[in-house]
């Protein structure tokens, strides 16, 4: 089955006061890119949890964030505190200074507030044991993300069917039509010659050379054998457990090589619309697998 790079998974579960909420993004990237945003009391947690999600994803861009909540003040990642012995070290130096200087007055709350460093914002310390919570919420989300991707990919994967039989069904037309092209030409050669020979008979031997030299040059068999087998393959994939993105991008630019191959071999108008048809449905394969693991 196809999966689909493109994805979103949630998971949160409460622990006391606290939140705990992982969210899990990904698009299509051509490799795996995984970049994650943590509250700095799990910084440690980042390799861990790329491992994680590399065990459930083999390519895309992905993106991890897990935030905390706590219930009691807002944000749980940061708490304010007093510097309590700069405060007072502060105070004893105002103190002194009144002292010694002789002033007047009380060293109060305003005097201090607004002097450096006496307010510290710190990250929350948070219990160690807690790392195990955090790795299992974004495996649940890791869950979500790839049951949306593998919904994506059977979505795809429908899509993906009808345009291969599209292009299969305009290959068997243009193998069918080939004979008659051959035979349209050899009519047309006879009436030309008929014209510049004004009514002279015609050398039969000649015309029939011209024309098999058109059928040799214009011969699409072996286009017409790789072509299905490259269409068996592409549906062969459908069933693939691994990663086939790659695979995928290469064998559609093998099949729209075969169709270039056999556009460039005929100058009849209905084989040319034909090939513009399967090269219209071949950019819509294009653009789909580009977004496939």
């Amino acid at each position: 089955m196809l999966i689909s790079m493109t994805g979103f998974g949630r998971a949160e579960c409460q622990e006391g006061d606290y939140t705990y909420q992982a969210e899990i993004r990904s698009v299509n990237n051509r490799f795996i890119e995984i970049t994650t945003r943590l509250p700095k009391a799990y910084v440690d947690l980042e390799q861990p949890l790329k491992k994680l999600i590399k065990s459930h994803c083999s390519r895309g861009s992905i993106n991890l964030t897990i935030s905390l909540a706590n219930s009691n003040e807002g944000s749980g990642e940061w708490e304010v505190k007093p510097n309590l012995s700069l405060a007072t070290q502060y105070i004893d130096a105002l103190n002194q200074i009144r002292d010694s200087l002789g002033l007047q007055g009380e060293v109060d709350l305003k005097s201090v507030v607004g002097l450096r460093d006496i307010i510290k914002i710190e990250p929350v310390a948070l219990d160690p044991a807690k790392k195990d919570l955090i790795l299992n919420i974004t495996t649940e989300a890791l869950v979500s993300l790839q049951k949306m991707r593998e919904e994506e990919g059977e979505n795809m994967q429908k899509d993906l069917a009808q345009r291969i039989d599209a292009i299969e069904s305009h290959a068997a037309e243009i193998e069918s039509r080939h004979p008659e092209v051959i035979k349209e030409y050899q009519e047309k050669l006879n009436e030309r010659i008929k014209t510049l020979n004004e009514g002279v008979g015609l050398d039969e031997t000649r015309l029939a050379q011209e024309a098999a030299l058109l059928a040799d040059r214009s011969d699409i068999t072996e286009e017409m054998t790789r072509l299905k087998s490259h269409l068996d393959q592409f549906r062969n994939f459908f069933a693939a457990k691994e990663p086939i993105g790659r695979k995928l991008e290469f064998i559609t630019q093998e099949i729209n090589r075969e169709v270039n191959t056999t556009g460039s071999k005929s100058s009849d108008t209905k084989v040319s619309n034909r090939v513009i048809e399967m090269k219209s449905e071949l950019e819509k394969i294009r653009e789909q697998v580009q977004n496939i693991e």
